[in-house]
Parts: C-alpha cells; structure tokens; sequence
C-alpha cells in the first residue's frame, strides 16, 4: 500500500490509501482516537462504489473519512490545521 497526497477540489489535501486493508484502516482509525486524539463525528452512509465514514475530529479541525472504488480509504482536510496534519501522517507512513 503506497498512500498518495493530493490537493483536493476544497483546495485542501486528502490522503488516498488505495490498497489498505480493511483491518489497516479499523487500526489507523484506532489510532487517531486513542492517540492522536481525535473523536469520530456523524453517521456513516453507504453506496455501490463508496462509503462515507464518521469524520475524525479534534479540536483544530476534522478530516472528512470514506472509501471509493478509485481512492481507496481516503482522509480529506478541511484547514490548513488539518493540511499539516495530513502531511505528518502521509510523511510517517512513507518511512
């Protein structure tokens, strides 16, 4: 699984994680909320070719979470607080 970053149509960044396993994502979101301190935030909602997740939030910004048949699980920012989160996370899962 090689994550992608990319400037999204908000002008904000989202991370594509084509390629991650289910378990992968379930242990990723584990983290965010026991030690990244986020809280997850709405309902999920499901379709043929994509899911959307309940949203991380912390209290600087929230990072919208869902699946597609073209990305993958995907994070996508809202901020620029959220931006630099995701470029952290996207530079520690390349090492």
């Amino acid at each position: 699984m090689n994550p992608t970053l990319h400037t999204a149509a908000n002008g904000h960044l989202t991370m594509n994680l084509d390629g991650l396993s289910d378990a992968d994502w379930l242990s990723l979101a584990e983290d965010l909320v026991q030690h990244q301190g986020f809280n997850r935030a709405g309902s999920p909602a499901m379709g043929l070719s994509e899911h959307i997740h309940p949203s991380f939030q912390c209290a600087e910004f929230s990072l919208a979470a869902g699946w597609d048949i073209w990305s993958g699980h995907y994070l996508l920012s809202d901020s620029v607080a959220g931006d630099v989160f995701l470029q952290k996370l996207f530079n520690q899962r390349q090492s």
